[in-house]
Order: C-alpha cells, then structure tokens, then sequence
C-alpha cells in the first residue's frame, strides 16, 4: 500500500514538480529573501546524493553479494546477484536473499559453504550499506560523512524508510542555516 501510494505521489510530482518548485520559491523568497537559493539547493542537492547513493550501494551489494554466491557455490549466482540488487534498493532488504541462500545450503548439507556465506553477508555485505550510502551523500552534497552517516541511520530510526530521504534533507538544511549564522 505505502509502495502504491509512493509511486502515485511520485508520478504527479514528476508531472507538475518544476511548476511546485517555483512555487515553494516564490513563497520561501517572502519569507526567506536572499537566503532561499541556498536551502532549495542544498535540499535539492542532499536528495539527489541520497537517491544515487541508493542505487550505488545496491549495486555494490549486489555484486559483492554475487561473489559470495559463486564462492559458495550456489546455482545461478548470476541471478541471484540480480536478486539482490533489486532488493537491495529496499534498505536492509538484502538479508532476506544471501540469507535465504546461506540456510538453503545448510538445509542441503553444505554446512561449510552456508556459515560461510553467512559470515560474508553479515560481515562484508550488510557494512556496504553503512559505508558507501554516507559516502556517497557527503561527496554529492556539501555534508561531512560523520554527518551523514548520522542522518541516514537516524531518519531510518526515527521516520522509517521515508526517513531514508528526509533525515539527510533535514540535517543539510540545518547544516546550511548554522553555517549561514556562522
């Protein structure tokens, strides 16, 4: 329902999202004045960090994911790779498949190669999604990492997965009005 209701927003927020922009400018620019330029960016510029910082982190997911499943021997890591890297888009989904795939081989008796890949998914693949989504958030908007390693896990904590965007946003804005009072 959520992942309905998302996708309907998004679809009429990519249909009339300039003409809104422009609005919330003409608004802000009242109330802000000269300062509003530099809030609009800095959210504009920590979302658009946050969105590729997603899609980078499950591609790397996937892919060190996949090498576990080859090493481990499991048929088609290729496709489970892929798996993996759809779900890795949803945060903290990629348990679910190299998890599901470690206690399949321990059903089969591939004792070794099941703790094994469950060692790599806990120790190696869920500490990707912790290093390069505030990696990338810091490099793509003007956020130290700490900073953003801090909003990431704390919009999650505190908002859920919509908190995945709006901590980062919340704490860039915040980030910009210190600064511009510094």
């Amino acid at each position: 329902m959520k992942l309905g209701l998302s996708l309907f927003t998004l679809f009429f927020a990519y249909l009339h999202g300039l003409n809104l922009l422009e609005q919330a400018r003409t608004v802000l620019r009242g109330l802000l004045r000269e300062r509003t330029d530099g809030y609009v960016n800095a959210v504009g510029n920590t979302t658009r960090a946050v969105v590729y910082g997603i899609v980078l982190t499950a591609l790397v997911q996937a892919l060190v994911a996949g090498l576990g499943y080859w090493v481990a021997g499991l048929p088609a890591p290729a496709t489970l790779t892929a798996v993996t890297g759809l779900v890795a888009l949803i945060p903290f989904g990629t348990p679910m498949v190299w998890g599901a795939a470690a206690l399949w081989l321990l059903f089969t008796g591939q004792t070794t190669a099941g703790i094994g890949l469950l060692l790599w998914g806990v120790l190696v693949v869920s500490w990707i999604d912790n290093i390069v989504r505030p990696v990338m958030l810091s490099r793509g908007s003007d956020i130290p990492f700490i900073l953003a390693l801090f909003g990431v896990l704390g919009g999650l904590a505190a908002f859920g997965l919509v908190g995945l965007f709006l901590g980062p946003v919340i704490l860039a804005v915040a980030l910009a009005v210190w600064r511009e009072w510094q």
